[in-house]
């Protein structure tokens, strides 16, 4: 988990209380950065939403919860948080975009151990597939 210490995190969360205790778990953890806003509307800078290494939305209802902006190919995973049944959280992960869901009440370290393993599945999924390296051979080699 080297890369959380200097990881920018963007917390969406409409209940004050709650997203501020969980800006305050993560801090005390030892991640980088983390920006919380009460919905994703209030980021009306693009490059503050370009700027995030990971987007952790937390619900009441994950029905309710807004679809991922970075669900098409930006390379910026998301993590839903909602207190729901498992097999309906993820349900609703799924369709809204999102990379990982986490049921709710849950621990920090959960959470800060979850945003990093998405973070590294989306380094790995952002590398180029390695080429094959051609060793001459003496065949192709010719001797004048």
């Amino acid at each position: 988990m080297k890369v959380l210490p200097i990881a920018r995190i963007l917390l969406v969360d409409s209940h004050m209380e709650r997203r501020l205790a969980t800006k305050a778990a993560l801090t005390a953890l030892g991640v980088g950065s983390v920006r919380e806003v009460a919905a994703l509307d209030e980021v009306t800078d693009p490059a503050v939403l370009g700027s995030a290494d990971v987007l952790v939305v937390q619900v009441d209802d994950p029905e309710d919860a807004p679809a991922n902006p970075f669900r098409f190919g930006a390379g910026i995973p998301a993590v839903l948080i909602a207190e729901v049944p498992a097999q309906l959280l993820v349900r609703a992960a799924s369709r809204a975009g999102y990379d990982a869901a986490l049921g709710a009440p849950l621990a920090p370290r959960l959470l800060y151990r979850r945003i990093g393993s998405v973070m590294q599945r989306a380094r790995r999924l952002a590398r180029p597939a390695s080429s094959p390296v051609v060793q001459p051979t003496a065949d192709l080699v010719s001797a004048s």
